[in-house]
């Protein structure tokens, strides 16, 4: 658990490229790019949320992030993460992964803790799915994953304490999932 912030920053952006170098990455990240965070111990505010100032995106098919790593910068994420560091504050960081079938399966054999959400027929779009989700839910599991509505793209997002933990668990992810094809 990290609450110095440039010792922060350097943890973030050395998952984040390592996750960038992983075989496979590529197949996890959503049409609208993925977005790697980490709060702060203390954080209450978007401000002491860390994440690219881009996001990583594809580029002729590979992984590439945009962006520097720098405080306030992720404004989706950011108030994902803070909402899970409210229900857990353990939980400093997080990353929105791309959704499937397959990646959700492959999160189940790898062992890890998945939660699925979906709105009611009736229910109006919330502004953020996965907030949504954490609220109606009240704990963070390892991996929650919704299936989008109408104008939103389904997402996994996969929480964790740190950002190696979240490498790990992704790591995880694309190893069974690369097995099982």
């Amino acid at each position: 658990m990290a609450d110095n912030p440039e010792k922060l920053i350097k943890q973030l952006q050395t998952s984040i490229t390592a996750l960038a170098r992983t075989p496979h990455f590529h197949r996890l990240i959503p049409e609208v790019g993925s977005n790697f965070v980490y709060c702060l111990l203390s954080a209450t505010k978007p401000s002491q949320v860390a994440g690219l100032t881009g996001r990583i995106i594809l580029v002729r098919g590979k992984p590439e992030p945009v962006g520097e790593v720098e405080f306030g910068w992720a404004p989706f994420m950011g108030r994902v993460i803070l909402k899970a560091h409210t229900l857990n504050k353990s939980i400093q960081a997080a990353i929105a992964l791309r959704y499937s079938n397959e990646i959700v399966e492959a999160a189940r054999r790898a062992k890890l803790q998945v939660v699925g959400f979906r709105l009611n027929e009736n229910t109006p779009i919330p502004e953020c799915m996965t907030l949504a989700g954490l609220e109606k839910f009240r704990f963070v599991p390892e991996v929650l994953f919704d299936w989008g509505a109408h104008g939103v793209e389904p997402l996994v997002v996969v929480f964790g304490s740190t950002p190696k933990v979240i490498t790990q668990r992704v790591q995880a992810i694309l190893k069974e999932l690369v097995i099982n094809e």
